[in-house]
C-alpha cells in the first residue's frame, strides 16, 4: 500500500518518518510513504494515476490541489483547502482537511479549562490559515487576518501596540521561521507582547521557532505545531483505513 506527501519544499517535514514508524509498529511491511517535492502543482497529475491509496498535502498546494479532486468533504468545500487525499477508486480522488481536527484538538488541549481570548490574530492567508480560521470561528473567537499582500484585515505594518494588545491569541500559519530559515520570524511588534498573550506556531521544525522564542521572552505562553501534526496525521490514517479496509 502506497502513500505520500505532496508539497514544496519538504526538507522540513517529519511526516515520512512519522508514518514509517507507524507502519513498522503495526507490522505493515508492505506499506510505504514517500515525499514528492513538486515544483509545480501540475506535476501531481501522474501521481494521481498511480496505485497510491492516499496523500498528505502541505505548503503551498493545499488550495491548488482542489482542481484535481473529484469529490470534497464538506469542510474542504467550506474552507477551500485540503491536506489529505484518498483514492476512492478508478483514479477518483476525494479531499479532506485534517488540519481542522488537528488544530482544534491541539488548541483545546492547550487551553484546558482556561478561557479563550475574545480575539485572535492569524498570520497568513494560505491553506493552513483557512483551517485555523474555521476552527476559531467555530469556537466563537473573533479573527483578524494579517498578510503582507493586503489580503487580510491588517498588513504587518499596521500591527501597532494597540492591535497586539487587543488580540491575545496570535497564530502563525506561515512558513516564516521554518527549517532551514530558523533565523527568521514574522514581522510583528514583539515588544508589545505580554504574559497575557498566547502564541501558537504551526511550525514544528524547529521545535521553538524564533516567533515562539521571542514570545516566550516576553512572558507569553507558547505552543508549536508538533502535536497538531500528529493529530492530523492520525486522522488522515483513520480516513485511509476506512477506505483501504486494512
Amino acid at each position: 500500500m502506497k502513500f505520500g506527501l505532496i508539497g514544496y519544499p519538504l526538507t522540513h517535514s517529519f511526516s515520512k518518518d512519522y508514518f514509517a514508524t507507524k507502519f513498522q509498529s503495526l507490522g505493515l511491511q508492505d506499506f510505504t510513504y514517500d515525499n514528492f517535492p513538486l515544483t509545480s502543482i501540475e506535476e501531481v497529475t501522474p501521481l494521481l494515476h498511480q496505485d497510491f491509496l492516499g496523500f498528505n498535502v502541505t505548503i503551498p498546494y493545499k488550495e491548488q490541489i482542489l482542481q484535481f479532486l473529484n469529490e470534497s468533504d464538506p469542510i474542504v468545500s467550506a474552507i477551500g483547502a485540503a491536506n489529505t487525499l484518498v483514492n476512492t477508486g478508478n483514479d477518483s480522488w476525494k479531499g479532506y482537511n485534517t488540519d481542522v481536527t488537528g488544530f482544534q484538538e491541539s488548541l483545546l488541549r492547550w487551553f484546558g479549562s482556561e478561557k479563550f481570548p475574545a480575539a485572535a490574530l492569524v498570520l497568513g492567508t494560505g491553506g493552513a490559515s483557512k483551517a485555523v480560521v474555521y476552527v476559531l470561528n467555530q469556537l466563537g473567537i473573533e479573527v483578524s487576518l494579517v498578510s503582507g499582500h493586503f489580503k487580510g484585515n491588517y498588513t504587518y505594518a499596521d500591527l501597532s501596540r494597540q492591535v497586539i494588545g487587543d488580540h491575545l491569541l496570535i497564530i502563525n500559519t506561515t512558513p516564516v521561521g521554518q527549517f532551514p530559515h530558523i533565523d527568521q520570524s514574522p514581522g510583528i511588534p514583539y515588544a508589545a507582547l505580554t504574559q497575557d498573550h498566547w502564541l501558537f506556531d504551526l511550525i514544528y521544525n524547529p521545535g521553538n521557532s524564533l516567533f515562539l522564542t521571542r514570545g516566550e521572552q516576553a512572558g507569553a505562553r507558547i505552543k508549536n505545531g508538533l502535536e497538531m501534526l500528529r493529530l492530523q496525521a492520525d486522522h488522515a490514517w483513520a480516513i485511509w483505513k476506512s477506505y483501504g479496509k486494512f
